[in-house]
């Protein structure tokens, strides 16, 4: 069997552009990293980072100790008068976890601490995050109390 220069130079090429496309970036990464910010953003009581980090879409939405928001804007109003406190989330990277659903959606698990100055509550935490053109974004918040383990 003869081999062909062109069909191997052709396949190395192939081969070399896949090495170095963004698709090849870890979106495991960049979820974290999202992630990070939201947590940072909180804790600075940053609310146009906040801003900049939830999804505009119609499918937000935030469960969370009896309060149900349905959209950015609405969620933007919660943390404004989180912010009014001394509010704070601390997560236990410990249990940090992310599930791919798809390229294009993430869903992180993780414990946190949340305080507003008073008590420290305990919580689980699972967000939804999407892959948008302004990067990802955050897409559904649930917070439900931990039990004891």
């Amino acid at each position: 069997m003869r081999s062909h220069p062109s069909a191997i130079l052709c396949i190395v090429v192939l081969a070399c552009a896949l090495a170095a496309s963004p698709a090849r970036a870890a979106p495991k990464d960049d979820v974290k990293g999202a992630f990070t910010h939201f947590v940072n953003a909180q804790n600075a009581h940053d609310l146009k980072a906040i801003g900049n980090l939830l999804a505009d879409s119609p499918d937000f939405l935030w469960i969370s100790s009896g309060h149900v928001v349905r959209e950015r804007g609405a969620a933007l109003q919660r943390f404004e008068q989180m912010f009014k406190g001394k509010w704070r989330v601390d997560p236990d990277w410990s249990t940090f976890q992310i599930l791919g659903l798809d390229f294009t959606t993430m869903e992180i698990f993780v414990r946190v601490s949340t305080s507003d100055g008073g008590s420290v509550r305990k919580a689980r935490m699972s967000l939804v995050l999407v892959n948008t053109p302004k990067g990802w974004q955050v897409q559904n918040i649930f917070v439900s109390d931990a039990q004891a383990t």
